[in-house]
């Protein structure tokens, strides 16, 4: 069942509460430029995500019977993700030469306690962010060892998609919501903050009412249930308009609230960026033909690997998989990711892109 939303205007107004008073004259930071982060080059980035960033964690807890992978674990390079190929942050450590620690798990939302998503294959939720990912990463690296410099390491976070979509905040959960969710994504922050992180990335919700899984049947969507959303039902564009309403208020929430949490929050004097992941795959989505590099046709709507509920899996043009922008009902393809990490990587070599605003 889906509940009504408020206007945009309504949703700006709560906003107002997050947004700060940011002046100046009072030595506020806004720029588009990543200088503005801290002086020395980043040789460290350290990730946490779901299935748009795994390389393959997810597996290791369904090789070893739901158990998580030790203290000291070291995730390999893999070129089989959920995009059918690399990783955006495995491209990131190619093209820049920075240490890539990946943290992030396919499913995983911010916080089980709020948008819980069981696994039969390990017989638990599927591990979170709050729960598992930072947890595991202050466990390989305890505050005490400083084995990684605070200068020179770039904290990234991209999460929302299971959140916001599937059983969760889209078919109206009668106590969690969007500020919940962009709450936990902050909560993250300031654990990391309190652990001595002091420069962060966080990626913006993607265009996901664009993507096949939620798409209107005008954009080569579809009805009924779907393995990433098996209690699927209802119009294809009710349901299109309320993932796109959840994905740009709680992007407008993390753009109001970045500023505040700076100047007198729990950042207090982190350099945080906020990639617009949302406006760089609409772009991609408008103008193929500046990013997708495959034969033609070009395909922007359709998708390249088609699974059977319960079923199996045919990849549709398997040797033109860079023509599409997504690779399945739900994520985008190698290419797009390549473009994302491009636009990242100009961010860790503190060139200038479009795509990046810094506080």
């Amino acid at each position: 069942m889906f509940v009504q939303i408020p206007v945009l205007s309504t949703l700006l107004l709560a906003l107002s509460a997050y947004a700060s008073p940011l002046n100046p004259e009072e030595g506020a930071v806004f720029s588009r430029d990543s200088a503005a982060l801290s002086g020395g080059k980043f040789k460290n980035l350290v990730v946490f995500g779901d299935s748009y960033t795994d390389e393959g964690r997810l597996g290791y807890f369904f090789s070893h019977n739901g158990s998580a992978p030790p203290v000291g674990y070291v995730q390999q390079e893999s070129s089989s993700t959920a995009s059918g190929g690399r990783s955006w942050a495995r491209f990131v450590a190619q093209y820049t030469g920075v240490t890539l620690y990946n943290y992030a798990v396919s499913g995983a939302v911010c916080s089980n306690s709020l948008t819980p998503r069981y696994l039969s294959s390990i017989n638990g939720l599927f591990p979170d962010i709050l729960g598992y990912e930072v947890p595991a990463f202050f466990a390989d690296f305890p505050k005490e060892s400083r084995k990684l410099s605070n200068d020179e390491t770039l904290y990234a976070i991209w999460i929302g998609t299971n959140d916001l979509g599937g059983d969760n905040i889209i078919t109206g959960l009668p106590n969690v919501g969007l500020t919940n969710y962009t709450s936990c994504v902050f909560e993250t922050m300031s654990k990391l903050y309190n652990y001595g992180a002091r420069n962060f990335v966080l990626l913006s919700l993607a265009p996901i009412e664009h993507a096949p899984l939620y798409a209107p049947l005008s954009e080569g969507g579809s009805e009924g249930p779907h393995r990433f959303w098996r209690g699927r039902s209802g119009n294809a564009t009710v349901i299109s308009t309320r993932m796109r309403d959840l994905v740009q208020g709680g992007n407008e929430i993390f753009k109001y609230r970045v500023p505040a949490e700076i100047h007198d929050g729990a950042l207090k004097g982190a350099k945080v960026a906020m990639m617009d992941t949302y406006g760089l795959l609409t772009d991609i989505r408008i103008n193929p033909a500046n990013y997708l590099n495959g034969s033609l046709p070009l395909n922007v709507t359709g998708f390249n690997l088609h699974c059977v509920l319960d079923g199996p899996c045919t990849t549709y043009r398997p040797n033109d998989r860079d023509s599409f922008l997504w690779y399945d009902e739900l994520h985008p393809s190698e290419q797009v990711g390549r473009i994302v990490a491009r636009e990242f990587s100009k961010f860790v070599q503190k060139k200038f892109t479009e795509w990046m605003t810094v506080w």
